[in-house]
This record gives structure tokens, C-alpha cells and sequence, in this order.
């Protein structure tokens, strides 16, 4: 959503979409201090704040959208905040479980990986290939995100070690 916001700013000219990453970035600082001094979820009555305050700015946003300039960018504008106002909710979701992240940069890289594989000259020839680089992929991913040695986590996958098992999804 950051980089649609900006990308709206630069073309409208219009201050809505500042306004809306600041109050997203804002909150995102606010969740993440909550979380250092323990806490699991923010308060009922912050989270209605935090709501309120996106739908006013969307309001903001609805109303500069028809006087935007060039008409190209107004479409592509009032697309991008019909869309935020449908799925309010799962923009927000983080708000209401802290074990939702931010955003999904995380994702994007680790598909980046095999977006980037299935480019290259002779990437996937077969789905077989596919679903080879995706588990080894994904022990590897995995063991990087729980801290432990790769070789490890992959020399335990081939001994059936507890440490580390991996189930394909042909399998189930």
C-alpha cells in the first residue's frame, strides 16, 4: 500500500496519500514500542482512533480525487481508494493481531527468488523441478528465519533427524 500511496502523490500531486502513510508508519511505531514494553494488542478505544482517522483521511482522499489532474491518474486513484476502503480490514489487520506483520516484504523477497530462477534460460523445465527448488527452498528459508545452520537443517532432512522434517504436499 506504501508504495501505491506514493506512487499516487507523485502523480496527483494530491496530500491525502501522505497523510495515510504517515498515520500507517505511525501506527506501525506505535505497535512495535507496544510490543517491546510487553504488551500483545493494542486497546479497543486505540484501535477505533486509528480506524476513525483512516477513514477520515480516505474521506480526504474521495474528496481531492475529483478535482485530480491528469485523468489518467485520477482513475488509477480513485481505483486504489475504492480498493483500501474495501479491504479497511485487512489493511488494518495488524492493528488487531500483532502477529500479522506490516507489510509483506518478506514475502516478496523470498517469491523474488524463484521468480528470478524461473526466468533464467532453462529454469523449470518440469513441475517436478518446481516443487524440488521450492522444498529445498523452503528448508533453507526456514532454518534461516529459526537461526540454525543451514547445512545442518539440510543434512537432518536426509538422515530423518527430529531436528528438522519436511512433508511435501503430494505427499499428504
Amino acid at each position: 500500500i506504501l508504495r501505491y500511496l506514493k506512487k499516487d502523490c507523485e502523480d496527483t500531486g494530491n496530500d491525502w496519500g501522505e497523510q495515510m502513510t504517515s498515520l500507517l508508519l505511525k501506527a506501525n511505531h506505535d505497535r512495535k514500542e507496544k510490543e517491546n514494553s510487553g504488551a500483545k494488542a493494542f486497546s479497543d478505544e486505540e484501535i477505533r482512533q486509528y480506524e476513525e482517522e483512516y477513514d477520515r483521511i480516505l474521506n480526504v482522499g474521495f474528496e481531492q480525487n475529483i478535482s485530480a489532474k491528469p485523468k489518467w491518474a485520477r482513475k488509477e486513484e480513485a481505483a486504489l481508494l475504492r480498493r483500501m476502503d474495501k479491504f479497511r480490514q485487512n489493511h488494518l489487520l495488524f492493528l488487531h493481531d500483532f502477529n500479522v506483520g506490516f507489510d509483506n516484504n518478506l514475502s516478496e523477497r523470498d517469491l523474488r527468488k524463484c521468480k528470478n530462477r524461473q526466468k533464467m534460460s532453462g529454469g523449470f523445465r518440469t513441475q517436478d523441478g518446481c516443487s524440488m527448488f521450492c522444498d529445498i527452498l523452503s528448508v533453507i528459508e526456514t532454518a534461516k528465519r529459526q537461526s540454525m545452520n543451514i547445512f545442518e537443517a539440510i543434512r537432518s532432512v536426509f538422515h530423518g533427524d527430529a531436528l528438522f522434517t519436511v512433508t511435501r504436499a503430494a505427499e499428504l
